[in-house]
């Protein structure tokens, strides 16, 4: 008989994949990712313009951020797995067969954004303060898709909210179903644990944006630290993480950004409270209209 807290586990009995037309084959991951990054733009643009920013200052960031991200995260992984792509280089590009890193997603975004703004002399400092919002919504939102399908393997647990992935398609493998013998529920990292502490990072950033903190730049910063502090944590849940000596590869990276958002947040310190407007473009001249000639 299964023990009583497999029983009053939560069960997830969804196919990851929604349906498939040809070759194109759209799955619940896909989804909530594309919902994912469309809300954290549409945020980031709408708390900008409370700042003064150009909406479409912000799209354009983000055709440029989004592609970014996009390699990041593809990038990342590989370096992650380097021992599965070592053999066949040609699997590095196949994106649609699955394998990201949304901490790679995140900096190739970032860094993408970033050389944009600067490179249009955009105010960088309030720009990057709107975006961490979109980017934590979008996360959030994200996260959706792990929630469904089990992507990410977590360690058992007797917790009454532990998760069982029960149908045969499911990434995690069927956990906790029938004929499956030893099957425990498992901690819902990547699905619930993570999206609620982004949620709650996301208000609290909020609050502190609207009623405390005025320096330009620090709150994107703030998020780079927390979102560090949540995935250095969480990272001793999950059991599919490469690691290097004692620690996880993402705990690595953790702490790589969490010492440069301190730099960073050190250095604002020394600017000014506010990150000066770009000079206005300088005025076209009218084509000298020409004159009668007389006779």
């Amino acid at each position: 008989m299964p023990a009583l807290h497999t029983l009053l586990s939560i069960r997830i009995h969804i196919n990851p994949d929604i349906a498939q037309v040809g070759q194109f084959l759209l799955t619940w991951h896909g989804l909530f990712t594309a919902v994912g990054i469309a809300t954290s733009v549409f945020v980031a643009a709408m708390l900008a313009k409370r700042r003064g920013i150009l909406e479409d200052d912000i799209y354009s960031i983000a055709l440029w951020a989004i592609p970014g991200g996009i390699v990041g995260a593809r990038l990342l992984f590989v370096i992650e797995n380097w021992s599965h792509f070592s053999n066949d280089w040609l699997e590095i590009i196949s994106v649609n067969e699955g394998g990201i890193s949304v901490y790679g997603g995140l900096i190739g975004g970032a860094l993408a954004g970033w050389a944009y703004a600067w490179r249009r002399k955009l105010q960088m400092r309030v720009i990057s303060d709107a975006a961490a919002f979109g980017m934590l919504a979008g996360q959030s939102i994200g996260r959706m898709g792990d929630l469904i399908n089990g992507e990410h393997v977590a360690r058992a647990t007797d917790l009454p909210w532990g998760f069982c992935y029960t149908h045969p398609d499911t990434l995690q493998s069927p956990i906790c179903g029938p004929g499956v013998v030893g099957g425990e529920p498992v901690h819902p990292v990547a699905g619930l644990y993570e999206p609620l502490l982004m949620l709650a990072l996301f208000w609290g950033l909020l609050y502190l944006w609207k009623h405390v903190i005025q320096r330009d730049g620090v709150i994107f910063w703030l998020y780079v630290l927390g979102y560090a502090a949540i995935r250095f944590g969480l990272s001793f849940l999950r059991t599919n993480e490469s690691e290097y000596g004692p620690l996880a590869v993402p705990q690595l990276v953790a702490i790589g950004l969490a010492v440069g958002a301190v730099v960073a947040l050190l250095f604002i310190r020394r600017l000014p409270q506010k990150s000066p407007k770009p000079a206005p473009p300088p005025p076209a001249r009218r084509p000298a209209r020409p004159t009668a000639k007389t006779r």
